[in-house]
Protein backbone atom coordinates (compact mmCIF):
# COMPACT_ATOMS: atom_id res chain seq x y z
CA UNK A 1 0.00 0.00 0.00
CA UNK A 2 1.01 3.59 -0.94
CA UNK A 3 1.80 5.88 2.30
CA UNK A 4 -1.15 8.53 2.13
CA UNK A 5 -0.19 12.05 0.65
CA UNK A 6 0.43 14.27 3.16
CA UNK A 7 -1.00 17.93 2.33
CA UNK A 8 1.46 20.68 3.44
CA UNK A 9 -0.25 23.54 5.77
CA UNK A 10 -0.85 26.85 4.68
CA UNK A 11 1.63 29.05 5.52
CA UNK A 12 0.34 31.78 7.91
CA UNK A 13 0.02 35.22 7.23
CA UNK A 14 2.70 37.56 8.76
CA UNK A 15 0.78 40.41 10.16
CA UNK A 16 1.94 43.86 8.83
CA UNK A 17 3.77 46.19 11.97
CA UNK A 18 2.23 49.10 13.00
CA UNK A 19 5.07 51.54 11.81
CA UNK A 20 6.34 51.60 8.30
CA UNK A 21 10.22 53.02 7.98
CA UNK A 22 11.38 53.48 4.72
CA UNK A 23 15.43 53.74 4.39
CA UNK A 24 17.03 57.03 3.05
CA UNK A 25 17.26 55.01 -0.30
CA UNK A 26 14.15 55.69 -1.80
CA UNK A 27 14.02 60.04 -1.08
CA UNK A 28 14.79 62.97 -2.55
CA UNK A 29 15.91 65.47 0.39
CA UNK A 30 16.23 69.14 0.58
CA UNK A 31 17.16 71.48 3.85
CA UNK A 32 15.01 74.93 3.71
CA UNK A 33 15.10 77.78 6.16
CA UNK A 34 12.52 78.51 8.29
CA UNK A 35 11.35 82.74 7.89
CA UNK A 36 11.35 84.33 11.40
CA UNK A 37 7.60 85.03 11.02
CA UNK A 38 6.60 81.93 10.36
CA UNK A 39 4.01 80.36 13.34
CA UNK A 40 4.33 76.47 13.94
CA UNK A 41 0.72 76.53 12.12
CA UNK A 42 2.02 77.89 9.03
CA UNK A 43 5.13 75.51 8.44
CA UNK A 44 2.66 72.84 6.59
CA UNK A 45 1.63 75.11 4.39
CA UNK A 46 5.00 76.83 4.16
CA UNK A 47 6.44 73.13 3.31
CA UNK A 48 3.97 71.92 0.64
CA UNK A 49 5.14 75.61 -1.11
CA UNK A 50 8.93 74.71 -0.77
CA UNK A 51 8.10 71.03 -2.20
CA UNK A 52 6.39 72.67 -4.54
CA UNK A 53 9.35 74.84 -5.48
CA UNK A 54 11.99 72.08 -5.65
CA UNK A 55 10.15 69.39 -6.93
CA UNK A 56 10.64 68.15 -10.86
CA UNK A 57 7.36 66.15 -10.13
CA UNK A 58 3.70 66.72 -9.00
CA UNK A 59 3.03 66.64 -5.49
CA UNK A 60 0.53 63.79 -6.45
CA UNK A 61 2.89 61.23 -8.14
CA UNK A 62 4.92 61.74 -4.64
CA UNK A 63 4.57 60.71 -1.46
CA UNK A 64 6.65 63.33 0.91
CA UNK A 65 6.64 64.68 4.50
CA UNK A 66 8.94 67.14 6.61
CA UNK A 67 10.95 67.48 9.80
CA UNK A 68 11.60 71.01 11.69
CA UNK A 69 14.63 71.36 13.53
CA UNK A 70 14.79 71.03 17.01
CA UNK A 71 16.07 74.84 16.96
CA UNK A 72 13.43 75.33 14.79
CA UNK A 73 15.72 77.52 12.22
CA UNK A 74 14.88 75.04 9.36
CA UNK A 75 12.97 72.10 7.71
CA UNK A 76 14.10 68.65 6.22
CA UNK A 77 11.83 68.44 3.17
CA UNK A 78 11.70 64.91 1.61
CA UNK A 79 9.98 62.95 -1.17
CA UNK A 80 9.85 59.77 -2.88
CA UNK A 81 7.75 58.93 -5.77
CA UNK A 82 5.18 56.82 -5.60
CA UNK A 83 5.45 54.24 -8.28
CA UNK A 84 9.10 53.58 -7.10
CA UNK A 85 7.49 52.52 -3.51
CA UNK A 86 4.79 50.63 -5.31
CA UNK A 87 7.33 48.76 -6.98
CA UNK A 88 9.45 48.15 -4.07
CA UNK A 89 6.06 46.23 -2.49
CA UNK A 90 4.66 49.48 -0.82
CA UNK A 91 1.93 50.37 -2.50
CA UNK A 92 -1.14 49.88 0.29
CA UNK A 93 0.31 52.61 2.65
CA UNK A 94 -3.05 53.30 4.51
CA UNK A 95 -2.96 49.85 6.08
CA UNK A 96 -0.13 51.18 8.44
CA UNK A 97 -0.17 53.46 11.62
CA UNK A 98 2.47 55.47 10.22
CA UNK A 99 4.84 55.46 7.47
CA UNK A 100 8.25 57.60 8.17
CA UNK A 101 11.64 57.60 6.56
CA UNK A 102 14.00 55.95 9.60
CA UNK A 103 15.87 59.04 9.42
CA UNK A 104 13.42 60.85 11.18
CA UNK A 105 13.08 58.26 14.20
CA UNK A 106 15.99 59.54 15.56
CA UNK A 107 14.22 63.05 16.16
CA UNK A 108 15.00 64.15 19.38
CA UNK A 109 18.30 62.41 19.78
CA UNK A 110 21.14 64.52 20.90
CA UNK A 111 24.82 64.25 21.61
CA UNK A 112 26.92 66.60 23.03
CA UNK A 113 29.68 66.30 20.21
CA UNK A 114 28.07 66.27 16.18
CA UNK A 115 28.26 62.49 15.62
CA UNK A 116 28.21 60.49 13.17
CA UNK A 117 25.35 57.99 12.97
CA UNK A 118 24.97 54.77 11.10
CA UNK A 119 21.88 53.14 11.58
CA UNK A 120 21.35 49.49 10.34
CA UNK A 121 18.14 48.39 8.02
CA UNK A 122 17.06 45.27 6.50
CA UNK A 123 17.75 45.88 3.10
CA UNK A 124 19.40 49.39 3.36
CA UNK A 125 22.11 51.54 5.52
CA UNK A 126 21.55 54.86 6.24
CA UNK A 127 24.30 57.56 7.99
CA UNK A 128 24.45 60.99 8.37
CA UNK A 129 25.75 63.43 10.66
CA UNK A 130 23.69 64.52 13.66
CA UNK A 131 24.81 68.24 14.59
CA UNK A 132 25.23 69.21 18.41
CA UNK A 133 23.56 72.40 18.05
CA UNK A 134 20.26 70.81 17.58
CA UNK A 135 20.19 70.87 13.78
CA UNK A 136 18.07 68.25 11.16
CA UNK A 137 20.54 65.23 10.07
CA UNK A 138 23.16 66.14 7.45
CA UNK A 139 25.46 64.62 4.45
CA UNK A 140 22.42 62.00 4.38
CA UNK A 141 23.84 58.74 2.97
CA UNK A 142 22.31 55.26 1.84
CA UNK A 143 24.40 51.79 1.76
CA UNK A 144 22.76 48.35 0.66
CA UNK A 145 22.62 46.45 4.28
CA UNK A 146 26.33 44.87 4.45
CA UNK A 147 28.18 47.69 2.87
CA UNK A 148 31.15 48.78 4.36
CA UNK A 149 30.29 52.73 5.79
CA UNK A 150 32.79 55.25 5.60
CA UNK A 151 35.04 55.50 8.40
CA UNK A 152 34.31 59.14 10.69
CA UNK A 153 37.09 60.71 12.20
CA UNK A 154 35.09 62.76 14.73
CA UNK A 155 32.27 60.76 16.95
CA UNK A 156 30.42 58.07 15.57
CA UNK A 157 27.32 55.50 16.84
CA UNK A 158 26.06 52.76 15.17
CA UNK A 159 22.25 51.78 15.31
CA UNK A 160 19.81 48.91 14.60
CA UNK A 161 15.89 49.91 15.09
CA UNK A 162 14.52 47.45 17.26
CA UNK A 163 10.60 46.36 16.99
CA UNK A 164 8.61 49.54 17.29
CA UNK A 165 5.60 49.59 20.30
CA UNK A 166 2.53 51.76 20.38
CA UNK A 167 0.81 53.54 23.24
CA UNK A 168 -2.47 53.27 23.84
CA UNK A 169 -2.95 56.43 21.98
CA UNK A 170 -1.06 55.36 18.98
CA UNK A 171 2.06 57.19 19.88
CA UNK A 172 5.59 54.75 19.15
CA UNK A 173 8.18 54.57 21.19
CA UNK A 174 11.89 53.76 19.42
CA UNK A 175 14.41 51.86 20.79
CA UNK A 176 17.75 51.34 19.29
CA UNK A 177 20.63 48.62 19.93
CA UNK A 178 23.48 50.01 20.05
CA UNK A 179 26.03 47.98 17.92
CA UNK A 180 29.62 48.51 18.88
CA UNK A 181 31.28 51.29 21.20
CA UNK A 182 28.75 53.95 22.07
CA UNK A 183 29.32 57.73 23.06
CA UNK A 184 29.91 58.26 26.72
CA UNK A 185 27.29 60.69 27.07
CA UNK A 186 23.76 61.40 24.86
CA UNK A 187 20.46 60.88 24.72
CA UNK A 188 19.51 58.47 21.77
CA UNK A 189 17.23 55.55 23.37
CA UNK A 190 14.29 55.33 24.28
CA UNK A 191 12.77 58.02 21.86
CA UNK A 192 8.80 59.02 22.03
CA UNK A 193 8.14 61.81 19.80
CA UNK A 194 4.91 64.36 19.75
CA UNK A 195 1.89 63.89 17.82
CA UNK A 196 2.39 66.68 15.83
CA UNK A 197 5.71 66.04 14.43
CA UNK A 198 4.25 62.63 13.65
CA UNK A 199 1.77 64.28 11.23
CA UNK A 200 4.40 66.19 9.82
CA UNK A 201 7.07 63.46 9.29
CA UNK A 202 4.47 60.73 8.15
CA UNK A 203 4.70 60.51 3.67
CA UNK A 204 1.23 59.96 3.32
CA UNK A 205 -1.00 62.44 1.17
CA UNK A 206 -2.30 65.27 2.90
CA UNK A 207 -5.85 64.37 3.22
CA UNK A 208 -5.54 61.10 4.11
CA UNK A 209 -4.06 62.32 7.21
CA UNK A 210 -6.29 65.15 8.08
CA UNK A 211 -9.37 62.22 7.58
CA UNK A 212 -7.60 59.96 9.63
CA UNK A 213 -6.52 61.67 12.26
CA UNK A 214 -9.67 62.31 12.90
CA UNK A 215 -11.09 59.10 12.69
CA UNK A 216 -7.90 58.44 15.26
CA UNK A 217 -9.62 60.99 17.52
CA UNK A 218 -12.83 60.12 17.48
CA UNK A 219 -11.77 56.59 18.02
CA UNK A 220 -10.30 57.25 21.20
CA UNK A 221 -13.55 59.40 22.28
CA UNK A 222 -15.21 56.15 21.51
CA UNK A 223 -13.30 53.80 23.27
CA UNK A 224 -13.24 56.38 26.53
CA UNK A 225 -16.99 56.57 26.19
CA UNK A 226 -16.91 52.47 25.80
CA UNK A 227 -14.37 52.29 29.21
CA UNK A 228 -17.02 54.60 31.49
CA UNK A 229 -20.09 52.70 30.01
CA UNK A 230 -18.47 49.89 31.23
CA UNK A 231 -18.23 50.52 34.65
CA UNK A 232 -21.64 52.14 34.84
CA UNK A 233 -22.74 49.52 32.96
CA UNK A 234 -26.88 49.54 33.43
CA UNK A 235 -27.53 53.10 34.38
CA UNK A 236 -25.64 54.92 31.26
CA UNK A 237 -27.00 51.85 28.38
CA UNK A 238 -29.03 54.28 26.70
CA UNK A 239 -27.20 57.52 27.95
CA UNK A 240 -24.28 56.18 26.25
CA UNK A 241 -26.28 55.18 22.96
CA UNK A 242 -27.91 58.62 22.43
CA UNK A 243 -24.32 60.09 23.24
CA UNK A 244 -22.93 57.84 20.66
CA UNK A 245 -25.35 58.86 18.29
CA UNK A 246 -24.99 62.19 18.75
CA UNK A 247 -21.32 62.16 18.35
CA UNK A 248 -21.80 60.32 14.92
CA UNK A 249 -24.35 62.50 13.66
CA UNK A 250 -22.39 65.75 14.65
CA UNK A 251 -18.81 64.21 13.65
CA UNK A 252 -20.98 63.61 9.83
CA UNK A 253 -22.48 67.15 10.00
CA UNK A 254 -18.97 68.94 11.01
CA UNK A 255 -17.30 66.54 7.79
CA UNK A 256 -19.71 67.66 5.21
CA UNK A 257 -19.09 71.24 6.22
CA UNK A 258 -15.41 70.77 6.49
CA UNK A 259 -15.29 69.76 3.21
CA UNK A 260 -16.64 72.29 1.49
CA UNK A 261 -14.81 74.84 3.71
CA UNK A 262 -11.42 73.28 3.81
CA UNK A 263 -10.32 73.97 0.59
CA UNK A 264 -11.29 77.73 0.95
CA UNK A 265 -9.45 77.84 4.21
CA UNK A 266 -6.13 76.04 2.34
CA UNK A 267 -6.55 78.87 -0.53
CA UNK A 268 -7.16 81.48 1.96
CA UNK A 269 -3.97 80.87 3.92
CA UNK A 270 -1.62 80.14 1.36
CA UNK A 271 -2.76 83.46 -0.03
CA UNK A 272 -1.85 84.96 3.89
CA UNK A 273 1.07 83.06 4.02
CA UNK A 274 2.52 84.64 0.32
CA UNK A 275 1.52 88.01 1.16
CA UNK A 276 3.76 87.67 4.83
CA UNK A 277 6.67 85.64 3.06
CA UNK A 278 6.71 88.65 0.48
CA UNK A 279 6.84 91.23 3.16
CA UNK A 280 9.24 90.04 5.01
CA UNK A 281 11.64 89.40 2.24
CA UNK A 282 10.98 93.13 0.82
CA UNK A 283 10.97 94.36 4.64
CA UNK A 284 8.74 97.39 2.68
CA UNK A 285 6.64 98.74 5.35
CA UNK A 286 8.53 100.40 8.50
CA UNK A 287 5.80 102.10 10.85
CA UNK A 288 7.85 102.88 13.34
CA UNK A 289 10.47 105.00 11.42
CA UNK A 290 8.02 107.10 9.71
CA UNK A 291 6.12 108.05 12.94
CA UNK A 292 9.47 108.77 14.91
CA UNK A 293 10.76 110.63 11.86
CA UNK A 294 7.57 112.95 12.13
CA UNK A 295 7.50 113.08 15.68
CA UNK A 296 10.92 114.14 15.77
CA UNK A 297 10.20 116.56 13.76
CA UNK A 298 7.22 118.26 15.25
CA UNK A 299 9.53 118.23 18.72
CA UNK A 300 12.22 119.96 16.99
CA UNK A 301 10.14 123.38 16.66
CA UNK A 302 10.11 123.65 20.00
CA UNK A 303 7.00 124.40 21.76
CA UNK A 304 3.92 124.45 18.97
CA UNK A 305 0.38 123.17 19.19
CA UNK A 306 0.71 120.74 16.83
CA UNK A 307 -1.40 117.47 18.04
CA UNK A 308 -1.90 114.14 16.57
CA UNK A 309 -5.40 112.48 16.73
CA UNK A 310 -4.66 109.79 14.51
CA UNK A 311 -2.49 108.34 12.27
CA UNK A 312 -3.01 106.24 9.18
CA UNK A 313 -0.26 103.97 7.56
CA UNK A 314 -0.56 101.89 3.81
CA UNK A 315 1.52 99.55 2.29
CA UNK A 316 3.68 102.28 0.40
CA UNK A 317 5.30 103.37 3.36
CA UNK A 318 2.03 106.87 2.96
CA UNK A 319 1.24 108.39 6.06
CA UNK A 320 -1.71 109.65 6.59
CA UNK A 321 -1.63 112.38 9.42
CA UNK A 322 -5.01 113.87 11.12
CA UNK A 323 -4.98 116.19 14.22
CA UNK A 324 -5.06 119.61 15.58
CA UNK A 325 -3.02 123.15 15.51
CA UNK A 326 -2.99 126.25 16.75
CA UNK A 327 -2.94 128.28 13.47
CA UNK A 328 -2.14 127.70 10.13
CA UNK A 329 1.07 129.32 10.62
CA UNK A 330 2.07 126.47 12.92
CA UNK A 331 0.61 124.12 10.62
CA UNK A 332 2.60 125.67 7.72
CA UNK A 333 5.73 125.66 9.57
CA UNK A 334 5.42 122.18 10.25
CA UNK A 335 4.78 121.08 7.29
CA UNK A 336 7.75 122.62 5.39
CA UNK A 337 9.90 121.18 7.64
CA UNK A 338 8.84 117.81 7.20
CA UNK A 339 9.08 118.54 3.22
CA UNK A 340 12.73 120.11 3.88
CA UNK A 341 13.59 117.16 6.63
CA UNK A 342 14.18 114.17 3.01
CA UNK A 343 12.40 111.85 4.74
CA UNK A 344 8.95 113.44 3.42
CA UNK A 345 7.04 114.61 0.48
CA UNK A 346 4.28 116.15 0.50
CA UNK A 347 1.18 114.05 -1.61
CA UNK A 348 -1.12 116.89 -2.34
CA UNK A 349 -1.85 120.39 -0.26
CA UNK A 350 -2.74 120.18 3.36
CA UNK A 351 -6.40 119.88 4.17
CA UNK A 352 -7.56 122.34 7.10
CA UNK A 353 -10.25 123.83 8.54
CA UNK A 354 -10.47 126.61 11.40
CA UNK A 355 -13.21 126.08 14.15
CA UNK A 356 -13.13 127.73 17.65
CA UNK A 357 -9.26 128.91 17.41
CA UNK A 358 -8.44 125.49 16.71
CA UNK A 359 -7.44 124.23 13.03
CA UNK A 360 -8.05 120.65 12.34
CA UNK A 361 -5.84 119.57 9.38
CA UNK A 362 -5.03 116.56 7.32
CA UNK A 363 -1.80 115.72 5.77
CA UNK A 364 -0.55 112.94 3.49
CA UNK A 365 2.81 112.19 3.50
CA UNK A 366 5.61 110.10 1.23
CA UNK A 367 8.13 108.46 3.33
CA UNK A 368 11.58 107.81 2.24
CA UNK A 369 14.01 105.54 4.70
CA UNK A 370 17.40 106.27 5.04
CA UNK A 371 20.03 104.20 6.59
CA UNK A 372 22.56 105.61 9.37
CA UNK A 373 25.38 106.26 8.07
CA UNK A 374 28.31 103.94 9.51
CA UNK A 375 32.03 103.85 9.91
CA UNK A 376 32.06 101.90 7.18
CA UNK A 377 29.91 104.41 4.67
CA UNK A 378 31.59 107.51 5.72
CA UNK A 379 34.34 109.13 3.99
CA UNK A 380 38.02 109.23 5.98
CA UNK A 381 40.34 112.01 5.32
CA UNK A 382 43.63 111.75 4.56
CA UNK A 383 45.94 114.64 5.23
Amino acid sequence: MSEPTQIAPEPESVPLPDVLVLPAEYFFIEKVEVPAALSPAELGDFAELSMEAVSPFPLDQLRWGFSCAPNGQHLLIYAALKDRLKLAGHAELESYTWVLPDFTTLRGARFTRDTEVVLEGEHYTTSFLLPSSGGSPENMRSLPAGSDTPHSKGQSIHLKLLPVELSEQGIPTFKFETLGEAPADGLWSPLEPDEASLWSADIRPSNFKTVERSARRTTSLVTRIMGYAAIFAITLVVLEGLVFAGEFWLGSYTAKIDEQANSVRRIEDKHSLLNKLDQVAQNELRPISMLTAANEIRIALGKTGIEYDETFIERSNRLTIEGKANTINELNVYTKSLSQSGKFQLVGEPKYITRDSKTSFTVTLDYTHNEPETADTKGVMTP
